[in-house]
């Protein structure tokens, strides 16, 4: 993921989530499935939205930090 500050915030949360599926399912490969029906979708619309954010991360285009009204 492109360093956006969402990483962190999103390992935590896969990390609870994958806490939770584990103690409330059977066995691990059952909570396995479960937790990659909830994280996968929203995994890949955060890459999607980063990819393109990243774009203005690392962009060429540099603000204009002159006022034109200024003496």
């Amino acid at each position: 993921m492109p360093p956006l500050g969402v990483g962190v915030d999103l390992a935590m949360l896969d990390a609870c989530e994958l806490a939770l599926v584990i103690a409330h399912n059977d066995t691990v490969a059952d909570a396995v499935r479960v937790y990659e029906r909830t994280t996968l979708p929203r995994s890949n619309a955060w890459q999607w939205t980063l990819d393109h954010g990243a774009e203005e991360l690392v962009s060429t285009d540099l603000p204009d930090f002159v006022d034109s009204q200024s003496p």
